[in-house]
Order: structure tokens, then C-alpha cells, then sequence
């Protein structure tokens, strides 16, 4: 939880800053999460995959989205 309250503080930072405005922020963590759910969906046939890794860094990304 550390870790996501870091990322948070540091997109927050670079927002203040005027180097990043909120929606550029949010939507460069929404395609990452898209993309990390894309990534678990094709790889839900193949076993012992990272599947559920993707989908957990999916819901993180799409968390500190809200949270920005």
C-alpha cells in the first residue's frame, strides 16, 4: 500500500508542477490498466501464467487513476 501511496503522491507532485495535468495523468494509467487487461485476458488459456498478476496490476493502475 506504500508503494500505490508513492505513485499517487508523485503524479500529484508532477500535476502541482504543471508538468502533467490530470486527465494526460489518468488516461496514461487507464491504458495501462487496459492494456494489462488485455494481456491477462489472452494469456487466461494458458496455464500457470501471470494471468492473475495482470489483472491485480489492472485494478492497482485503475485505483490510482481515482485516486489522482
Amino acid at each position: 500500500m506504500a508503494a500505490l501511496s508513492a505513485v499517487v503522491a508523485l503524479y500529484r507532485a508532477l500535476i502541482k508542477k504543471g508538468l502533467l495535468t490530470q486527465e494526460e495523468a489518468v488516461r496514461l494509467i487507464l491504458d495501462e490498466a487496459v492494456a494489462r487487461a488485455i494481456q491477462a485476458e489472452a494469456q487466461a488459456a494458458t496455464p500457470g501464467s501471470t494471468m492473475d498478476v495482470n489483472r491485480q496490476a489492472a485494478e492497482i493502475l485503475k485505483f490510482i487513476a481515482e485516486k489522482l
